[in-house]
């Protein structure tokens, strides 16, 4: 009998178990491989955006994010990307994007640009414990030759690329985000650097910033966008990182370079470990300022669907066509009876659409169901 009992009482969490399945869920794919440059084996993670495997989609391109520290900034910075890009969440802050995680965990050793072993606060390592944390300090330009031989090379290959490229990283990715930018200013055509480390070498690039943003392109556009911690709490500790900071973007504004645009963001409330977050958010926001337009005003006039992305490439230095996102929320509003329903608009859009998107089902049928009804 109580074997019996035993059993009832089960039955109530069998039901239940039973009621659930799990199904494993895609963020992306790792790509482990042996770097010919590095001599070691690395790992790049990366995600395509939503609409990248749609066959209507199939001749569309997307830029590109670079992000170090890959292992633990890589999930993070897809879920940024994704919210304010993808047409799920109806926001349209940024393009769609492909986000690749570049893992760099020898950090000291890949994200310098020169071996040193001056400390945060400028002056030179005293401790034992501090030149052993600076040793192999210095191989940026190895990385940079990786970068550009072995990981463009395959992204670009493999995946429908634009040529715009975004650099995110923190800290001593931060510093060699910035070296990059203005040292290989071809590389990309961005840059996040969140509380960089421009302490490095004694503010080495920061001092040389004037004479190098002399070579910055003239004839592309150039964004940087730079974040510095609440520094309140660290009782002057860390004075001499927050002024490179602040100086490097004395430099940028001294500089006067038309086509330069930057940024430097105080956040208070964070530390060195917390910025990242609200970074990603803000410097997208800011690489992408002008980009986004309410479908509302689209609808008003859709000739300002193309015109806007001519204007973008004018303001932000990037050339695309309008995504097939966009021309879909338009269409379903202006054809549905309960929305916006306006079928000139809406044949003018579907033309448009088409133009771009020739082998999209979805735009093919709603222009014969419009032809129907007229």
């Amino acid at each position: 009998m109580k074997k019996i009992i035993f059993i009832l009482m089960l039955l109530p969490l069998i039901s239940v178990a039973q009621e659930f399945k799990s199904a494993p869920i895609e963020n992306g794919i790792r790509i482990d491989f042996k770097s010919r440059i590095m001599s070691e084996e690395r790992t790049l993670w990366i995600r395509v955006p939503a609409s990248y495997n749609e066959q209507s989609s199939a001749s569309q391109t997307y830029p590109v994010i670079y992000v170090l520290d890959g292992k633990t900034a890589f999930f993070p910075v897809t879920g940024v990307v994704s919210f304010m890009s993808e047409q799920g969440h109806v926001n349209y802050q940024i393009p769609e994007m492909i986000v690749v995680g570049v893992d760099t965990e020898k950090r000291f050793r890949d994200l310098t640009p020169i071996a040193s072993t001056k400390q945060p606060n400028g002056e030179e390592a005293k401790t034992p414990e501090q030149k052993l944390m600076m040793k192999g300090s210095g191989g940026g330009e190895q990385f940079l030759k990786f970068m550009q031989e072995e990981v463009f090379t395959y992204v670009e290959k493999n995946y429908r690329t634009n040529p715009y490229r975004i650099y995110i990283g923190h800290s001593l990715g931060g510093l060699t985000a910035t070296y990059t930018f203005l040292k290989h200013p071809n590389l990309f055509n961005a840059a996040i650097a969140i509380d960089p480390s421009l302490w490095w070498d004694g503010a080495k690039y920061v001092n040389e910033a004037p004479e190098l943003l002399k070579t910055m392109p003239k004839d592309q556009i150039r964004k940087y966008y730079v974040s510095v911690i609440d520094s309140s709490n660290y009782g002057g500790s860390l004075q001499f990182h927050s002024k490179s900071i602040y100086n490097m973007g004395k430099a940028m504004g001294d500089a006067s370079l038309k086509n330069l645009q930057y940024k430097v963001d105080y956040i208070p409330n964070t530390d060195h470990s917390s910025i990242p977050m609200l970074s990603w958010y803000n410097g997208l926001l800011f690489i992408f300022e002008g980009y986004h337009k309410s479908h509302y005003d689209y609808m008003k006039d859709p000739d300002a669907i193309e015109s806007h992305f001519k204007e973008i490439e004018t303001k932000i230095g990037l050339k695309m066509d309008p995504p097939q996102a966009i021309f879909e929320i338009l269409v379903h509003y202006l054809t549905s009876p309960d929305r916006y329903p306006d079928p000139v608009k809406a044949r003018k859009v579907l033309n448009m659409a088409l133009k771009y998107y020739p082998n999209s089902i979805y735009f093919q049928d709603k222009l014969k169901a419009l032809d129907t009804k007229s």
